[in-house]
């Protein structure tokens, strides 16, 4: 009986890890430096008023397919909620005049944009298995940068107050220690 309460805490102890460590979280404010852009991230963020805008700021030394998918809670109180995001840097497409219209500011000169507005009608659900919650999705994809700044902005184009959640990044980050032997048999357990 010990022995599958220790297999149980194990079992336990791999799901927090797991959990914590697919994504690394982080509380946005509305102005954002994003280090380690390449690693996998959780930027959790309020709207309170509606009229905010999140700017997250990430540098790239190099190219790299940048996935990312917008979420926002499956619940009643949030089915209006719509936020948009733009991705604003080099080697983007320079934006339209309409895509200018429905920016929350001017981009800086000489920058392109891929705009994603989430508003066709049918709106995507997920479960998402680590948080365990339903989700509306922008859907994921990927946009392949080249090295430079750029900056992400999150906004409400109806004014309307929300909670989300923004994943982005590809790559787990096992660094920072604190994990005992966890990870020796990391293999035996990670399917």
């Amino acid at each position: 009986m010990r022995s599958l309460g220790r297999l149980l805490a194990l079992g336990v102890a791999l799901g927090m890890v797991g959990a914590a460590l697919a994504h690394l979280p982080a509380i946005l404010q509305t102005e954002y430096e994003l280090e380690r852009p390449e690693i996998s991230w959780a930027l959790y963020g309020d709207m309170p008023e509606g009229s905010e805008v999140y700017t997250l700021r990430l540098t790239y030394e190099e190219g790299f397919a940048l996935p990312m998918e917008l979420l926002i809670p499956h619940r009643r109180s949030l089915g209006d909620f719509r936020p948009a995001y733009a991705v604003v840097g080099p080697g983007l497409p320079a934006p339209t005049a309409g895509e200018l219209a429905l920016l929350p500011r001017a981009p800086p000169a000489g920058a392109g944009v891929f705009l994603e507005l989430d508003d066709d009608g049918e709106r995507l659900v997920i479960f998402e298995s680590f948080m365990r919650r339903m989700f509306w999705s922008t859907g994921p994809m990927a946009l392949a940068l080249e090295a430079g700044d750029f900056e992400i902005w999150i906004w409400s184009p109806d004014g309307i107050p929300g909670e989300f959640v923004f994943g982005m990044g590809v790559e787990e980050d096992f660094s920072g220690g604190g994990w005992g032997k966890v990870f020796d048999d990391w293999s035996t357990y990670n399917y």
